[in-house]
């Protein structure tokens, strides 16, 4: 993966498969790629969008780290 302006760039190397994420997206990568725990970036995302209801917040994230194990960008032991 790389970092490109404010957005990750990330390749699945095993079918070419390549990714942009959006600002948030870009934050849940880069905070997983430095071992923060999911409740941390969480945690973050709270206090980055105070507007957004935490439910949502936690199903949101929840949906694009399910979404990169299915497409094989993580693994469920890359998540702590």
């Amino acid at each position: 993966w790389k970092l490109l302006k404010d957005s990750v760039v990330a390749v699945n190397l095993d079918d070419g498969n390549y990714y942009t994420f959006n600002h948030t997206a870009s934050m849940i990568w880069q905070k997983m790629d430095e071992k923060k725990s999911l409740e941390e970036i969480e945690q973050l995302l709270k206090e980055e969008y105070p507007e957004i209801e935490e439910q949502q917040i936690g199903a949101d994230m929840k949906a694009v780290v399910d979404f990169w194990i299915v497409e094989k960008l993580v693994t469920k032991t890359n998540n702590p």
